[in-house]
């Protein structure tokens, strides 16, 4: 007899309505049906074949091994630009090793990172986040009068 209430209770939990049952699932699929109607498909839906968020496919290896290399040369380049302290200032040093710093961090982001592959929204999101870094570093630099 215990076995009938219980298959009693299974059909009637699932006589509910399924449009009852999918809006307590996925509250959110009115906004998302907004969003189809009205954005590009590359922007809703994943290229096919790809990973969602993604827009072009992962390099191969070769090339990452070449950005890789890249790497390495860019590297180089800072080593020796900092043995020429006595051909450039120390301005125009720190200059160059700023700029091979901030070449290196864009590649390894873009590269390693995938943030070449992926959807703009996530590349916007990530130089957001490194400029308001920036900007709370200076800001705190200023108010600790680093600068004067």
């Amino acid at each position: 007899m215990a076995d009938n209430d219980t298959d009693t209770d299974t059909e009637s939990s699932s006589s509910q309505p399924e449009g009852a049952v999918a809006a307590l699932e996925h509250p959110g699929q009115e906004i998302e049906k907004l969003a189809e109607e009205h954005l590009a498909p590359g922007v809703t839906h994943g290229a096919p074949g790809l990973l969602p968020g993604e827009v072009m496919p992962h390099p191969s290896p070769f090339k990452y091994v070449m950005i890789a290399v890249v790497l390495v040369l860019v590297t180089a380049a800072e080593v020796w630009v900092s043995y020429l302290e006595d051909v450039l200032s120390n301005g125009v040093i720190i200059t160059l090793l700023l700029v091979f710093g901030l070449l290196k961090f864009a590649m390894v982001a873009a590269w390693y990172m995938h943030l070449r592959t992926d959807q703009p929204i996530f590349r916007r999101f990530f130089v957001l986040g490194a400029v308001a870094a920036i900007l709370l570093y200076l800001v705190v630099l200023l108010t600790l009068h680093v600068f004067e």
